[in-house]
C-alpha cells in the first residue's frame, strides 16, 4: 500500500520556554494513524492523551501507562480520514517526574479517488493502484468498475469488477488484454467508476 508520511516539528507548548518539543513522525496506511515521538526513550513509561481541540477536553488513547523499549508511539485505529486530532505525550522517566510534550495537531490524510498505473509508460507487465477515500475500518466498501479502455472506448481489459475497501489497494496487471494478447502500442485509458465518482488516467504502451 502507498506509504503517506510526514514530519512536524513544533515550538514547546509546556515545556519551558527556552526548549522545543520533540519532532513528531506520522504514518498513515491501512486505515490506521501511527504518531512517533522523535528521540529514544527506553525504560521510560507513558502515555498519550487525544482531543479534537487544542484547547479542551483530552482523552487517553490507550487506558494504561506503557514502557517505551525504543520508540514512544500510538496506533490510533479511530482516527478519521480528514479529520484534525491533537495529541500530547506524558512521560514518566526512570528518575522519577513528568515530562509532557505537546500537543501536536495531526492531520489524517484523506484518500481521493484515484486510479494510476506504475510505470508509465511501459511495454509489459504493470502495476495498477485504485484508491477511494474513507476509513477502511469505518466505513463500507464501495462496488468498483476498473477497465482499460481505447482511444475509441472500447474496453480491452477490465481489471476489476466488484466491492472493494476504502483506501489504496494494489492489482498486478500482466500487460495483457481480456484476450490474452500482449497490448499493442498506443495511447489507453485506465478507467475506475464507483458510485461515489471516476477517474480516468491516460497510459502510454510502447513496443
Amino acid at each position: 500500500m502507498r506509504r503517506l508520511s510526514m514530519v512536524i516539528l513544533l515550538a514547546a507548548l509546556t515545556a519551558a520556554p527556552a526548549f522545543a518539543d520533540p519532532g513528531i513522525t506520522v504514518d498513515y496506511r491501512d486505515g490506521s494513524l501511527r504518531v512517533t515521538l522523535a528521540g529514544s526513550y527506553a525504560g521510560t513509561f507513558y502515555q498519550v492523551w487525544r482531543s479534537g481541540e487544542m484547547v479542551g477536553e483530552y482523552d487517553p488513547v490507550f487506558a494504561q501507562r506503557t514502557l517505551c523499549t525504543a520508540d514512544c508511539f500510538l496506533a490510533d485505529h479511530e482516527a478519521i480520514p480528514g479529520e484534525t486530532y491533537f495529541y500530547r505525550f506524558e512521560l514518566y522517566p526512570p528518575e522519577g517526574g513528568l515530562v509532557s510534550y505537546g500537543p501536536y495537531p495531526v492531520t489524517v490524510p484523506n484518500t481521493p479517488i484515484a486510479a494510476s498505473i506504475r510505470p508509465n509508460p511501459s511495454n509489459g507487465a504493470a502495476q495498477l493502484q485504485l484508491s477511494i477515500p474513507g476509513h477502511r475500518r469505518l466505513d463500507s466498501p464501495l462496488r468498483v468498475d476498473a477497465r482499460l479502455i481505447d482511444i475509441q472506448g472500447r474496453t480491452v481489459r477490465r481489471v476489476y469488477a466488484g466491492e472493494l475497501q476504502r483506501g489504496v489497494t494494489s492489482l498486478a496487471w500482466d500487460g495483457r488484454d481480456d484476450a490474452g494478447t500482449p497490448l499493442d502500442a498506443g495511447i489507453y485509458f485506465l478507467r475506475m467508476a464507483t458510485p461515489i465518482g471516476n477517474s480516468i488516467t491516460r497510459i502510454v504502451r510502447f513496443r
